[in-house]
């Protein structure tokens, strides 16, 4: 069961069981490298207008994708629809597309300009993207995502505790026999129809090239030291994240702990050159403190950062139109849980996923709010960068399993360090802040030549939500998490 915990214009789902395991990358190097025929497994929606089939010709020239996976549908609007013409009008011919090419090869669907990217139903709008990602309605019946729950491609992560689920590449996803059938959709939408052409042009160029440049991220609410992940304040730690996991891959990173944005009186701070960026928060609004390398990627943090991909004040069109090559963005109130995680996107990116895999695996609801603009076939790092790949490596990590659950009940901790121990074990120091009501062992021992150990906690029960910091330490090694206790039924 999901419980939505608001936080200001933006909420947070928070489950009350999970696991997260270890950080290690689960697919082999051919897995990793053999993705050479993905332009197969595109299919590109375009409508009755000239410049969308315009855009979805080009798209297929430049990928090489075979001129039988275009698909056209005949919609009465470029912008919103409601559920009886979607229903009519895409997801018919949209199926009958699928099963032409075969509907288990597609992975990967790209809505192409001026195609409709609002859906009606009942009295709230949508994405209609996102239920073009569950066409087939396996994921969820023609209802809202946040009520059917995570899809199943995606991946748990605990950002603080430095803890992410195995990345799986979604063709390794795809090819378990009971797999549903879910895309990874996108759209190459932009203020005109060039600009949607150039997205194809940046990808394959920084594809070429390498991408290079600073990576900028910009906080809310100052120091992590403070911060426990939950509510509004865990958009902060997956966006400080993000910026930890870019310094370890090398580019030169601005961390910004203002809580103003770039580009914001009294001090503006510039971003120029700007290869990834993560970061919040002004509603709707584009700051123009950027300069976009080609390639580059960019995900805010916003409730309305694509409430319209062509144009408008919102931060998704203003990118794109200012050089942006990857960016994606909510059309509605997402929660801040239903936007895509930049940190997840990062890592999976760094360990050589496409960006229509890494989005896809980093946001959490199908059927819901999210807008992707670009290419899915993008790859920026295709030999992943180190030390992210080579795939087999360790880290110094702190799972709770569950994270969220109700005072008085069970949970447990996973300590995982980058080196395994030597003999004789390596002793791990455990602390909680609030010992009153989270129990935790002082110390637990890794065995000789491992690298994770596990141990219990107990807790009491709260009469309100209550965070609680839990914190290990061995040696230079140390990692703090978040559990989170609520009270029972009365």
């Amino acid at each position: 069961m999901w419980n939505l915990v608001p936080s200001g214009r933006l909420g947070r789902a928070v489950a009350s069981t999970g696991l997260y395991l270890v950080c290690v990358v689960n697919w082999s190097e051919d897995r990793a490298f053999g993705q050479t025929a993905l332009n197969e497994r595109v299919l590109v929606i375009y409508s009755n207008a000239p410049e969308s089939r315009a855009v979805a010709q080009y798209y297929l020239t430049r990928r090489r994708i075979p001129e039988s996976h275009a698909c056209r549908i005949t919609v009465n609007s470029d912008s919103a629809i409601h559920v009886d013409e979607f229903e009519r009008r895409v997801k018919a011919p949209v199926r009958k597309c699928l099963e032409a090419v075969d509907k288990r090869k597609v992975l990967y669907i790209v809505l192409s300009y001026g195609t409709p990217y609002l859906l009606t139903l009942g009295d709230k709008t949508f994405a209609l993207d996102q239920f073009v990602a569950d066409i087939w309605d396996e994921y969820g019946p023609m209802r809202p995502g946040q009520q059917t729950g995570p899809h199943p491609y995606f991946g748990g992560a605990q950002s603080q505790g430095n803890a992410y689920e195995p990345f799986v590449p979604f063709t390794s996803y795809r090819e378990q026999p009971r797999a549903p059938n879910i895309y990874s959709v996108w759209r190459l939408d932009a203020p005109n129809a060039s600009l949607a052409k150039g997205l194809v042009d940046k990808a394959l160029l920084a594809e070429a090239q390498g991408l290079s440049g600073k990576g900028c991220f910009d906080l809310q609410y100052g120091g992590m030291d403070r911060l426990a992940d939950n509510g509004s304040a865990s958009g902060d730690w997956d966006i400080h994240q993000a910026a930890e996991l870019a310094r370890r891959a090398g580019f030169p990173v601005t961390e910004d702990q203002s809580p103003v944005e770039f580009g914001t009186p009294p001090a503006p701070l510039r971003c120029d050159s700007a290869a990834l960026y993560a970061g919040w928060y002004s509603l709707n609004h584009y700051n123009d403190a950027f300069t976009w390398n080609a390639g580059a990627i960019g995900l805010h943090l916003d409730s309305a950062s694509a409430a319209n991909p062509r144009g408008g004040t919102n931060w998704s069109a203003n990118a794109v139109k200012k050089g942006i090559t990857i960016t994606s963005g909510a059309v509605a109130e997402p929660f801040l849980t239903g936007l895509p995680h930049p940190d997840q996107v990062l890592l999976y990116l760094f360990q050589g996923a496409n960006i229509g895999d890494a989005l896809l695996r980093s946001t959490r609801w199908l059927k819901w709010m999210i807008v992707n603009i670009g290419d899915p076939l993008y790859r920026p790092f295709p030999h992943g960068v180190p030390p992210f790949f080579p795939p087999v490596h360790h880290e110094v990590l702190l799972a709770l399993v569950p994270q969220s659950l109700v005072g008085g009940d069970a949970s447990s901790g996973l300590v995982g360090l980058d080196i395994p121990a030597p003999e004789g074990g390596t002793v791990v120091l455990l602390k909680s802040d609030r010992p009153d009501i989270v129990i935790v062992p002082k110390t637990i021992t890794i065995g000789h030549n491992a690298n994770t150990a596990r141990f219990d906690i107990a807790t009491r029960k709260v009469s309100g939500e209550t965070t609680v910091r839990v914190s290990m330490a061995a040696g230079e090694a140390s990692r703090s998490n978040t559990l989170v206790l609520y009270p029972g039924q009365p």
